[in-house]
């Protein structure tokens, strides 16, 4: 990695000691031969360490890894981004779906409408033929019974007809002799 990647955003570069500095020995700092071991109550051993040699570990780890986080960061706020695109488009092909169900549900029923409005004119149309039908059976009966009752009548005039004939036969019999 080159210094310029290495720098983190808004603070000051670090700069690297030179060949001619000499290092600076802070005499506050125990040298390493000098510290003792603390041991705390939980039985840890613990050292002693100044508070600016932390400050620069964590500079330094910050450093190397920042420019690396940065990139994650960046490429999961572009993996969210297409999520929530792809949810969107999940969500209107769902759309598209339902829809396309109502207009199949849709087109069924008007199947269902056609088929039942085809099976009533059809009924209409055999209940036409039988009331026709029933009403020829009818005058047709009508008639029978009419010419039935014509004959009959007829009969009855014959008859009577023959009575009266016979009466007078019998009347001018009886005249005669």
């Amino acid at each position: 990695m080159s210094e310029k990647d290495m720098q983190v955003p808004n603070q000051a570069p670090v700069e690297e000691p030179s060949v001619q500095d000499e290092p600076k020995v802070d005499e506050s700092v125990p040298e390493v031969s000098e510290i003792e071991d603390i041991t705390s109550e939980s039985g840890e051993t613990t050292y002693p360490v100044n508070e600016d040699v932390i400050d620069k570990l964590s500079f330094g780890v910050l450093e190397h890894c920042l420019p690396d986080l940065q990139k994650a960061k960046g490429s999961l706020e572009e993996i969210l981004r297409n999520q929530t695109i792809l949810i969107e488009t999940v969500q209107q092909e769902n759309g598209k779906f339902a829809e396309c169900k109502a207009m199949d549900d849709l087109t069924e029923m008007m199947m269902k409408s056609r088929r039942y409005y085809t099976k009533l004119m059809n009924l209409k149309k055999e209940m036409a033929v039988l009331s026709e039908k029933s009403f020829k059976l009818k005058k047709r009966a009508v008639k029978l019974q009419q010419q039935k009752q014509k004959e009959e009548l007829m009969k009855a005039q014959q008859l009577e007809r023959e009575q009266e004939k016979e009466r007078m036969l019998t009347a001018k019999n009886q005249q005669t002799c």
